[in-house]
């Protein structure tokens, strides 16, 4: 920086102030002023954490030695078959699926606000899971099933099939009335 013509040092202050020249600066600024109070109970808590910090790895070591004394007692039922639980690979699919549930979580509220968790709906998609494994069996007994035309009016006369196509023609008016919408 120059004043009269001779090189002056930049203060602090007035880098300070360079920066909040940028737009991106002032905006991040403002947001961190608008949750002024969030922030101010998330430094109470880290700082009460950091605080306590000997005393919860003490008590969280001395649970993991009363688990681990626990197990070898034999006080645990199964906890022999979690000996061989890798730890390590556990931790890392549980980060991979913390964060796909967090890109997925949009869609996750949408399905759980939806009709698609109302116990009627689950019962019709647990009958429709059956009936497409009982159908894959089928289809796998019999590969050619009905031939030409003549072949799927004599189906038609199955009291099953009439049952099926009829639920699947309902179903079709209900969702064309729901796109009509």
């Amino acid at each position: 920086m120059t004043a009269n013509g001779q090189a002056v040092a930049v203060s602090p202050a007035d880098q300070i102030r360079d920066r909040l020249d940028d737009p991106k600066v002032a905006a991040s600024l403002n947001n961190l002023l608008d949750h002024a109070d969030l922030l101010a109970v998330l430094v109470t808590g880290l700082d009460g954490f950091v605080r306590r910090g000997d005393a919860i790895t003490d008590s969280l070591s001395s649970a993991v030695n009363d688990f681990k004394g626990a197990a070898t007692a034999g006080a645990l039922p199964g906890a022999e078959a979690l000996k061989g639980v890798d730890l390590q690979g556990l931790a890392q699919s549980l980060a991979t699926l913390s964060n796909s549930l967090v890109g997925a979580t949009p869609a996750i509220n949408t399905l759980l606000a939806s009709r698609l968790t109302d116990p009627q709906a689950v019962e019709v998609l647990a009958a429709l899971g059956q009936a497409l494994v009982d159908g894959k069996a089928a289809a796998t007994a019999d590969p050619g099933g009905p031939k030409g035309l003549f072949g799927l009016w004599k189906v038609t006369k199955d009291p099953d099939v009439v049952r099926g196509l009829g639920f699947m023609i309902q179903v079709a008016r209900a969702f064309g009335r729901q796109v009509g919408q």
